[in-house]
C-alpha cells in the first residue's frame, strides 16, 4: 500500500505542476480599428468579440476567437500578464480585476497589396475559469 500512495505522488506532482496556469473566458467591451480597402486605412468600428485566453505555467500562453488560434512564448506577469507576439499581436491583462485588452498591428505595419485587412485594439473583461 505504501509503494501504492509514493507511485501515485510520483505520479501526481508532474501533472499538478503542468496545471498551474490559468484559463479566462474574456468578453470584448469596445473595440476600434482600422479596415485597409482600395489602398488606404479607413477608422472602422467592430462587434466586440470573446475570447479563451490561457497562460501556462511555462510561460507560454494562447488566445482563442473568431476561428483564430495566437501562440505566445513568453508572457511576463506579476499582477498584470502581458503577452505579445514577434508580429505585433498582443494582450495586457490585470489579474485581480480581468480587465485588459486585446490588439493586433501586424496589417498596419505591412498592408497586403490588392488585399483587405484589418487591425484592431479592444478593451476586454475577463472572468477565470473554474472560479
Amino acid at each position: 500500500m505504501k509503494k501504492i500512495c509514493i507511485l501515485i505522488l510520483f505520479v501526481a506532482i508532474p501533472v499538478f505542476a503542468a496545471e498551474e496556469g490559468s484559463s479566462w473566458t474574456c468578453e470584448g467591451v469596445s473595440s476600434i480599428g482600422f479596415y485597409w480597402r482600395d489602398g488606404s486605412w479607413e477608422n472602422q468600428a467592430f462587434a466586440p468579440t470573446n475570447y479563451l485566453f490561457t497562460v501556462g505555467a511555462d510561460r507560454g500562453g494562447t488566445l482563442i476567437f473568431s476561428g483564430y488560434q495566437w501562440t505566445f512564448d513568453n508572457c511576463v506577469s506579476s499582477n498584470i500578464v502581458r503577452c505579445s507576439t514577434n508580429v505585433g499581436n498582443a494582450i495586457v491583462m490585470n489579474l485581480s480585476t480581468g480587465e485588459g485588452a486585446v490588439s493586433s498591428i501586424i496589417a498596419t505595419a505591412v498592408p497586403p497589396e490588392g488585399e483587405e485587412a484589418q487591425t484592431f485594439m479592444e478593451r476586454v473583461q475577463c472572468t477565470r475559469v473554474g472560479d
